[in-house]
């Protein structure tokens, strides 16, 4: 890790009782630094606020925090940002009653850009199935709040498997995500990405994508549909936008991702 700071002072501690900890008590956003800017900054401060408004998290002065992370990131010319929000420390078991009004953390972290990512958006990955399934949960769907564990556990399964990522569906045997990141796939000719009402995570370069694009289809797609797909490709803050060569082992196109790609390239 090259820098972290809880609330505007560099440190790496924080308390044992802070509710983060103990309960996934807030929000975060990851977001890519090149040339000493943050990519879609604006965008990752949206999520922020609306993630904070939805959890009932107070929210900081949003405009001091853009602006300390503007002057961070001039010292780097690829990197990491992670920034986190929690409620902070206190109150008695689930409850918030005794937070004070400043009881909120924000933590910022700069970490090294993955070398790899690079050659994954030209060269494409493997894909396949995961056996697990995420839950379907209307109240915290499309937020990146701190609770994690599906994510972990998908993470662990694809460790032990030769694929580079796994499709995620949820107990209807809806196609949803992949282990950290949102999909997309052409169907019967048009541009698909699964609906994320109930399950997963609504991340920036997907929004980015269908604002650009709002020709998109949203759609409940089961795995049997996907095995149609032609073509496919992943994306999240970090990779961009990365081709699927390969699903279930089964050869896929990727010419129209590529020209995807370059069609968004100045907007990721």
């Amino acid at each position: 890790m090259k820098y972290c700071s809880v609330n505007g002072q560099q440190q790496t501690e924080i308390a044992v009782t802070e509710r983060g900890l103990a309960y996934g008590d807030g929000i975060f956003t990851t977001a890519k630094i090149v040339n000493g800017e943050i990519v879609l900054l604006n965008k990752h401060i949206e999520r922020l606020t609306l993630g904070c408004q939805q959890l009932k998290l107070q929210v900081p002065f949003m405009a001091k925090l853009t602006a300390q992370l503007q002057s961070l990131a001039r010292a780097y010319p690829l990197a990491v940002l992670k920034v986190i929000i929690t409620a902070g420390s206190g109150g008695r078991g689930y409850s918030r009653i005794g937070l004070n009004d400043n009881a909120s953390n924000v933590i910022i972290m700069i970490s090294d850009f993955p070398s790899h990512y690079t050659a994954l958006a030209q060269q494409g990955i493997n894909l396949g199935d995961s056996k697990q399934q995420i839950s379907i949960s209307p109240m915290l769907a499309g937020l990146k709040h701190l609770n994690r564990l599906e994510q972990v556990l998908f993470r662990a399964e694809l460790d032990e498997r030769i694929e580079d990522d796994l499709i995620v569906t949820n107990y209807l045997g809806e196609v949803i995500e992949v282990t950290s990141s949102n999909l997309f796939y052409w169907l019967d000719g048009h541009l698909c990405t699964p609906d994320l009402t109930t399950s997963g995570v609504d991340g920036i370069i997907r929004q980015a994508i269908l604002a650009k694009y709002p020709q998109i289809k949203v759609c409940h797609t089961k795995l049997v549909e996907l095995k149609q797909a032609p073509a496919m490709f992943i994306c999240n803050s970090l990779m961009g936008i990365v081709p699927v060569k390969t699903y279930n082992n089964n050869l896929l196109t990727m010419d129209a991702v590529l020209q995807l790609q370059n069609e968004m390239k100045d907007f990721i």
